[in-house]
C-alpha cells in the first residue's frame, strides 16, 4: 500500500503520463499576475470529485495535446494540498492556519468532505490568532464543517470576551450568531446573562424587531438556548444593560430611627383628688400668688378638670343653702297664726 502511494505521488511530481493541466493563478507581494502548474492524470482527479470530471468537458484550451484548466480562486499552496490528498489519501507538505479558509472553500468546491478530516489534525495545535479564528468559524459554518466547528469552538473560548467587548460578532448572520452562542454557552466560560445581554446588543444593532419578522423569528430560535427570555412591547429583549460583573452598591445598615413617646394622657382625679383640690385651691374670684410657677401642660389639663368639677360642687352648695334660708310660704290650713304676727 505504502508503495502504490509513493508511486502516484511520483507521478504527480514528475509529471509522467500526465494528460491535463491544472493552471492556479494569483497575484504575489509585487501585484504581478503569476501562475503555477501542476501536471496530472485526469482518470486520477474525475476519480476523486465529480467537479473534475465536469470541469473537464467544459475546457477547451488545449497546450501540447494536453487539457488545460485555468482557476483563480485559491491559493497555489491550497490546491498543491487537494492535489496531494487526491493521489495518496495523505497530506504530506505542511499545513499553516493561513491556508484554512481556502481548504475549506476548497473541500466545499470539489465536495470532498473527508479532505477536511485529512489536514484537521495538523491545525490543531497551531496557534490561531483572533482574525483567522473568526474567518474559519464562519466558512466552517457556512460550508457546515462539524469536525472543523469543533476545532474552531476549542481555538475561539480563550477569545471569548475580547469578541464579546469590541462588538466583533455584530457582523455575523444569525446562523453564526446561533453557533457562537452554541459554543459559548457549552465552554460556561461567559455568564448566561452576559451572552443575553450581547444578544440584546446585536438585535439592536441589526434591527431586528417585528418589523423583519423573517430575521426575527431566526433571533428568537438564538435567545431560546437560554429558555424564554421576555420581550418588550416592541420585541426588544427585556434584559438590563447593567453588567452583573459590576459590584452592587452595599448599603449601610440603617440606624433605628427614635420612637417618639407618646405624652401620657392626664388621668381623671379620684373623688378624694377633687375633694383636696377644693380645699387647697383658692377661689375662682382670688388673685393667685405671684411667685406661683407656671403650669405645664399636662398640669393645665388636669387642673381645668378640677377646677370644672370644683365649680360644679360649689354651684351645688350654694344652691342648697340658698333653698335652707328662704322663708316658709304661707299655708292656707294657718291662717290664724299669720294674723297674730
Amino acid at each position: 500500500m505504502m508503495f502504490c502511494k509513493l508511486r502516484r505521488l511520483e507521478l504527480l511530481r514528475s509529471g509522467q503520463l500526465s494528460d491535463c493541466e491544472l493552471h492556479v493563478w494569483y497575484t504575489d507581494k509585487f501585484k504581478k499576475s503569476c501562475c503555477r502548474q501542476f501536471q496530472c492524470h485526469k482518470v486520477m482527479l474525475a476519480s476523486a470529485s465529480e467537479e473534475f470530471e465536469r470541469m473537464f468537458e467544459e475546457t477547451e484550451t488545449r497546450t501540447r495535446n494536453m487539457l488545460v484548466m485555468n482557476v483563480n480562486d485559491a491559493s497555489p499552496d491550497a490546491y498543491e494540498t487537494l492535489l496531494l490528498y487526491i493521489y495518496t489519501y495523505e497530506i504530506y507538505n505542511d499545513i499553516t492556519i493561513e491556508m484554512c479558509p481556502d481548504l475549506i472553500y476548497l473541500a466545499t468546491k470539489y465536495k470532498m468532505p473527508d479532505f477536511v478530516d485529512g489536514y484537521i489534525g495538523k491545525l490543531a495545535n497551531q496557534n490561531w490568532p483572533m482574525g483567522t479564528v473568526l474567518k474559519i468559524f464562519q466558512l466552517a459554518n457556512e460550508h457546515n464543517r462539524p469536525a472543523m466547528m469543533k476545532l474552531v469552538g476549542k481555538k475561539i473560548v480563550p477569545f471569548a470576551n475580547k469578541l464579546l467587548n469590541d462588538n466583533s460578532f455584530l457582523k455575523f448572520t444569525v446562523k453564526e450568531l446561533h453557533a457562537l452562542m452554541v459554543i459559548l454557552k457549552s465552554a460556561g466560560t461567559v455568564s448566561d446573562q452576559k451572552l443575553l445581554q450581547s444578544l440584546k446588543k446585536y438585535q439592536v444593532y441589526n434591527n431586528l424587531h417585528y418589523r423583519n419578522m423573517a430575521c426575527f423569528q431566526k433571533f428568537v430560535e438564538v435567545t431560546h438556548l437560554f429558555g424564554e427570555p421576555l420581550f418588550e412591547a416592541d420585541g426588544t429583549l427585556a434584559i438590563s444593560d447593567n453588567d452583573e460583573n459590576e459590584p452592587e452598591a452595599t448599603e449601610s445598615p440603617k440606624e433605628p430611627e427614635p420612637v417618639a413617646e407618646e405624652p401620657e394622657l392626664p388621668q381623671s382625679p379620684t373623688p378624694k383628688e377633687v375633694a383636696a383640690a377644693a380645699q387647697i385651691q383658692p377661689a375662682s374670684g382670688e388673685d393667685k400668688p405671684e411667685d406661683e410657677q407656671l403650669p405645664t401642660s399636662s398640669e393645665d389639663e388636669a387642673r381645668s378638670v378640677r377646677n370644672k368639677l370644683r365649680k360644679s360642687a360649689d354651684s351645688s352648695a350654694s344652691e342648697k343653702r340658698t333653698l335652707q334660708r328662704s322663708p316658709q310660704r304661707a299655708s292656707p290650713r294657718n291662717p290664724k297664726r299669720i294674723s297674730n304676727k
